[in-house]
């Protein structure tokens, strides 16, 4: 049934909507800052990172932390991407590491300019939006929430790989 006060309130974010958007939100940027709920952010992982550090791969058909970071990008600009509705059909990317300091600098860069961008459009978003399909299978908030989730996965993973090549550059010096 619709009433005179659901017709003047549709579209418009009710507390419930501010809510969900303000949590979103939060959980999006304590997993890139410098703690989420599991464990240290993002910001964190990436703390004085080297090139050597960031190129470094622990085996065959295993990720640098640079590659690592260029997935996350991927991932964050394809979620960018359905949230500002040019929705595209996609597979696993995992774009390949670059080869200097100044690359780095350009990808962690780029990757914090997504999550901003990202960000903005969240907050941007009205408030019928959150229920709506943001992708095949999954509504916006469900789409938004994994993306935060995903960068969580990954920001483990990068942990793992710093502390790898951190354990095996320690041994090299101890047998030299």
């Amino acid at each position: 049934m619709t009433t005179r006060a659901n017709r003047r309130t549709a579209g418009r974010a009710g507390p419930e909507d501010t809510i969900v958007r303000r949590e979103i939100v939060r959980f999006a940027d304590d997993t890139f800052g410098t703690r989420n709920w599991g464990h240290k952010g993002l910001a964190l992982a990436l703390r004085r990172l080297s090139l050597a550090e960031a190129m470094w791969t622990p085996g065959p058909g295993l990720h640098s932390v640079w590659e690592q970071i260029n997935h996350l990008a991927y991932w964050k600009r394809y979620v960018r991407d359905r949230v500002r509705g040019r929705g595209r059909q996609t597979n696993q990317a995992w774009p390949p590491a670059g080869r200097t300091a100044a690359g780095l600098t350009r990808a962690v860069a780029g990757l914090r300019r997504l999550h901003r961008d990202l960000r903005r459009d969240v907050l941007r978003l009205p408030a019928e939006t959150y229920g709506a399909a943001g992708g095949p299978r999954y509504s916006t908030t469900q789409l938004l929430l994994g993306e935060a989730a995903h960068d969580a996965y990954h920001i483990g993973q990068i942990f793992l790989t710093r502390k790898l090549y951190r354990r095996r550059a320690a041994a090299g010096r101890r047998g030299a």
